[in-house]
């Protein structure tokens, strides 16, 4: 059996994005369910428009996503493989164009920018939607076309588009048919003899032996002419699959545009998120496992790995679904791996933690564990227990809605002040003894001691919040209460 040979071709114009990672998950799944390679190959041929450091944003994230290349230009594979970035390609594609032209299944095109939008405007005016090349330099003769190199006039090269219905088997879609009338004659070679996208993958494909093309449906326009080529040079065309859409909660593509505040890998990196719990979640949108487990690891997802479960629907990018994954997955480390992760993510401009103890730091941090959808979220947790905190109007309304709370804070006060072994049970006690002093219970118990204790209306544990703050700091939010 031919071995499975799937790839990720990003360009460098931008960083590592949501939609991309799908794709690049999608295609890693793919491949090592079925024991095969998993390539990534740079499409920079649009040199103007790559941004410095995209390339290496790609495969940092990738890398820390667990998205491990099999081959790349960082890692090649067998030299018949060719070269992993396309900018090294150029006199390939153009070697291979010309092939072309001598089989005369493509030509020379010499028609001007001005010329061909002139022709575009004249087929919008006559009310043409699908607006195409009219094919007039593919009418040259031998002798127009050598009287126009002779005098440098520049030439695009044209693939000549033969008349057929191209059927096209979709693992994901499934049958689409193409007239190939439609397309009209497109460009391969550009006059700057850089090559287009669409001839530029073909060959890149075929030299890479890529078994599998899995991408995102925004290609399936691409696909005719992929497979036209291939057809021109008797190359064996690879299996196409077109993944669904991936929506916003307001139906719209997710996109930077489309006003998603984190659409970059990079972002939810910064935030703390697990990149275990973006690869579960990612690998969930257009594809489906059996059963009804949602928390899986990588090896499951691999042994998971079916290409008949694609979605053929769009995929919402739920921010909530995302942020429950990646707190179960903060749920599920051990305190150790808990206490190193969540540390790197607080505040050092809002919270002094060299002045604490490492201890004292760590049962402060173990105290959110359960609650936090992503690390930096601690930094929402920290100000009770190193900062001044000012009582909103707010809280202390909230506090004159409870009768006789007063009698609760002098009463817990007390009770703070008498108080000579610090220990969390013997706060616990303490605040049996106000409840049974005052007759107060539940709220109108807890929510005075709390916000009299801490400043703050909520929180966890009552007693480890007490404990914590100290006796010192403890009274001193006290007093605060007018």
């Amino acid at each position: 059996m031919t071995k499975f040979r799937l790839r990720y071709a990003p360009s460098p114009t931008g960083f590592l994005h949501i939609g991309n990672t799908r794709t690049a998950l999608m295609n890693y799944l793919f491949a090592k369910h079925y024991d095969g390679d998993f390539i990534v190959r740079i499409e920079d041929t649009d040199l103007e428009r790559n941004v410095e450091g995209a390339i290496e944003s790609q495969f940092e994230n990738l890398n820390w996503l667990g998205i491990i290349a099999d081959e790349s230009f960082l890692k090649p594979g067998e030299e018949k493989y060719g070269k992993y970035m396309q900018s090294q390609k150029f006199e390939r594609y153009e070697k291979l164009a010309h092939d072309l032209i001598n089989q005369n299944k493509a030509y020379r095109c010499f028609c001007t920018t001005e010329e061909l939008e002139k022709d575009y405007e004249e087929q919008v005016a006559k009310g043409i939607v699908a607006t195409k090349y009219s094919g007039k330099c593919a009418k040259l003769s031998n002798q127009e076309i050598n009287s126009n190199i002779e005098v440098g006039k520049e030439f695009s090269i044209r693939f000549l588009v033969p008349e057929k219905i191209l059927n096209i088997k979709d693992f994901i879609k499934g049958d689409i048919t193409f007239d190939s009338k439609e397309l009209g004659d497109f460009v391969i070679l550009k006059t700057n003899k850089i090559a287009t996208y669409n001839f530029a993958v073909v060959v890149d494909d075929f030299d890479m032996e890529i078994t599998h093309v899995l991408r995102g449906e925004e290609h399936i326009s691409n696909t005719p002419r992929q497979i036209l080529i291939y057809e021109a040079f008797g190359w064996k065309t690879p299996n196409f699959g077109h993944m669904s859409l991936i929506i916003d909660s307001t139906g719209k593509k997710l996109s930077k545009r489309s006003g998603n505040a984190l659409f970059f890998i990079e972002q939810y990196k910064n935030q703390g998120y697990l990149p275990e719990a973006m690869f579960n979640y990612i690998s969930l949108l257009g594809w489906s496992p059996t059963g009804e487990k949602e928390l899986l690891t990588r090896e499951e997802l691999i042994k998971m790995f079916d290409d008949k479960r694609f979605s053929k629907s769009p995929s919402t990018f739920d921010m909530t679904k995302m942020k429950w994954i990646n707190s179960q997955y903060m749920k599920n480390l051990n305190e150790e791996q808990y206490l190193d992760f969540t540390k790197k993510f607080i505040d050092s401009n809002r919270f002094n933690i060299s002045t604490k103890s490492i201890e004292w730091l760590n049962q402060v941090l173990l105290l959110f564990k359960k609650e936090l959808e992503f690390a930096e979220q601690i930094n929402n947790h920290l100000d009770i227990f190193f900062n001044d905190i000012d009582l909103s109007s707010e809280i202390i309304d909230g506090l004159k809605t409870i009768d006789n709370y007063e009698l609760v804070i002098v009463e817990f006060k007390n009770q703070i002040n008498s108080l000579t072994n610090w220990t969390t049970e013997e706060i616990k006690k303490l605040i049996k003894i106000v409840s049974e002093l005052t007759s107060k219970k539940g709220k109108e118990l807890f929510m005075p001691i709390r916000i009299a204790a801490s400043n703050s209306e909520h929180g966890p544990s009552l007693a480890d919040v007490i404990y914590l703050l100290g006796k010192e700091k403890v009274l001193a939010n006290i007093a605060k209460i007018k």
